[in-house]
């Protein structure tokens, strides 16, 4: 059973990461339950474990359960925290005149006009280079700590498109880091603000959604 939930999370985790950002919630378990076959079909011994789960309903709430809460928290817990380390550096807002309204006046302009995106952002001008979206250091930085560190599942699966999803940023990883960067911004807006900010409006909308 632990090595069918180590697969079930290694999935998991791999499919948020590179197809699909934000599974709809009554979809999960399913997602998850699929995910879980299609990779247990490559080991025979994983096979006869998941048909014993299959017909024990309470092992498999167990293993959905399992896989579903720690791939997903797993994945948002660790880029946020490594979000919070780089995101004040990367977008200049160190300093005692990044407070108060100012503070509010430069989140609104990154999120709500999309400039968070973009590279050689200037927070005191509120100027950046529109002609370079998805350019901010921002996307490297998070990305490379994320998946292609000493323990990121890109590195250890080497430099083949064909076996490596990781590769060339898939959609669904930027739309993680951006979310993870909006929510951060949102939580610096001050309770006094009475303008709600959308911290997944963005990332969702890279989906298609």
């Amino acid at each position: 059973m632990r090595r069918l939930a180590k697969l079930g999370h290694r999935q998991l985790c791999q499919h948020v990461t590179t197809i699909e950002a934000f599974p709809f919630p009554v979809d999960k378990d399913k997602l998850c339950w699929r995910l879980i076959q299609e990779g247990a079909g490559q080991d025979p011994g994983l096979q006869n474990v998941l048909s014993e789960v299959e017909t024990d309903q309470r092992s498999k709430e167990w293993l959905l359960d399992y896989t579903n809460y720690l791939s997903l928290c797993q994945v948002w817990g660790e880029l946020i925290a490594k979000a919070h380390m780089a995101v004040p550096t990367v977008y200049g807002l160190q300093g005692e005149s990044l407070r108060g309204n100012t503070l509010f006046d430069v989140l609104k302009w990154l999120i709500q006009q999309g400039k968070l995106i973009h590279s050689g952002i200037n927070t005191k001008a509120m100027t950046c280079e529109e002609s370079k979206p998805w350019k901010n250091l921002i996307f490297a930085q998070l990305i490379k700590a994320q998946w292609w560190g000493p323990k990121g599942e890109g590195r250890w699966l080497g430099p083949d498109p064909t076996t490596n999803p990781y590769l060339n940023a898939p959609v669904s990883m930027l739309a993680l880091v951006t979310t993870a960067v909006c929510g951060m911004f949102c939580g610096w807006v001050s309770t006094e603000n009475s303008y709600r900010l959308n911290a997944s409006s963005l990332a969702c909308s890279l989906e298609g959604r």
